[in-house]
Order: structure tokens, then C-alpha cells, then sequence
């Protein structure tokens, strides 16, 4: 059975990384991707099976918590993991990091809302990111598929959109999108 994670589960499970990586000399902690990101920053979505993230820092160290963290709950080792950081933009516009916890030792970043959408274009998995394209594109307020392709090319310069991305842009342009979300609450993470 697949454990799946609820925006309360994620903080939870934040909070207890925040407690792990207190003693460690700062930096240290994670800048986050994918669902979780969503969930926690920018609107009410299904739960995810994990928290893909970038470690700040020192990388072993975060990722250890990690799975010391999950020993405890009975998680997946999983559940905290490095494997989508390859998605992250690195050679054209650089992605923006909104910082949802910081202690001056931990630091806990979302990605920016573009950088979210162009990675989520860049996935476009079939049934898995059309509702989190649809939505990005609301609060990013990307109306047409020409923008969208200008957006991934800014961070993805010399990539073009797949032609799976364009086919998912269109009908979400031809249904329509959706209202902006409001964002949730900022997560409360201290320990």
C-alpha cells in the first residue's frame, strides 16, 4: 500500500526534519518541489507520496534525517528524497525560492509558482499534472499557449515544450482556467 501524504502530514513531517537539523552548523535543509511544494504554498491539492527536494547544505545529513524520520513514523524511506532535483531550471532563468521557515541554522524554500509550472510543463505526465498546469497557470496568469512556451523557454532556453505539454496546454485553454486558488496558510514549522 502506498503511503500518501496530506499538507498536514507534510508539515508534520517538516517539523520533525526542522527538530532533527537544529544542531547542525547552518545552512542546512531543503528547497522543495513538486506536490508538496504545491500543497504547501499554493493551493488545496491531492496528497502526494513524498517531498522532492534540493538539500541546502550538507545533502547527507538532511537526507539521514530523513530517513531516520521515516524509521519513526513508518514511512517509506522515500518519503524525503533528492530524485526530481533534475528537473530544477539551472541554465537559463534561475528559479526563485520563497522561504516558508528559516532559524538562521534551517531553511525550508518552496519554488516559485513560474518555476513550478515550467517544471510541471516539463513533466507533463498524462492524469498526474494537468490539474497542477491548469492551476499554475491561473496564479501565474498564463493565458494563451504562446506565453506558456515563452515561460518554459526562459528557463529552459533552447528546449522547446513537448508536443505532449503543448496537447495539455491547449485543453486546459479550452475548457478554461481555473479560478486563481487562494493560497493555503503559511506552514507553521517550528519545533
Amino acid at each position: 500500500m502506498t503511503t500518501r501524504f496530506e499538507r498536514d502530514d507534510l508539515i508534520d513531517g517538516l517539523r520533525q526534519l526542522v527538530t532533527k537539523l537544529q544542531a547542525a552548523d547552518g545552512p542546512i535543509g531543503l528547497r522543495i518541489i513538486g506536490g508538496a511544494a504545491l500543497s504547501l504554498r499554493y493551493f488545496d491539492r491531492e496528497s502526494t507520496v513524498d517531498i522532492d527536494a534540493r538539500p541546502i547544505g550538507d545533502a547527507e545529513q538532511v537526507l539521514a534525517a530523513g530517513q531516520a524520520i521515516a524509521i519513526e513514523n513508518g514511512w517509506p524511506d522515500d518519503w524525503l528524497n533528492a530524485k526530481a532535483s533534475g528537473f530544477i531550471p539551472r541554465y537559463g532563468v534561475e528559479a526563485e525560492w520563497h522561504t516558508i521557515y528559516d532559524d538562521a541554522t534551517v531553511v525550508i524554500q518552496v519554488a516559485s509558482a513560474e518555476a513550478m509550472l515550467v517544471m510541471k510543463l516539463r513533466a507533463n505526465r498524462p492524469g498526474r499534472d494537468e490539474r497542477d498546469i491548469a492551476e499554475l497557470m491561473a496564479i501565474c496568469e498564463v493565458d494563451s499557449l504562446d506565453e506558456a512556451e515563452s515561460l518554459y523557454e526562459s528557463y529552459y532556453p533552447a528546449d522547446l515544450l513537448s508536443d505532449r505539454a503543448v496537447r495539455m496546454v491547449e485543453r486546459i485553454l479550452s475548457v478554461g482556467l481555473p479560478p486563481k486558488a487562494v493560497a493555503p496558510p503559511q506552514p507553521d514549522l517550528g519545533s
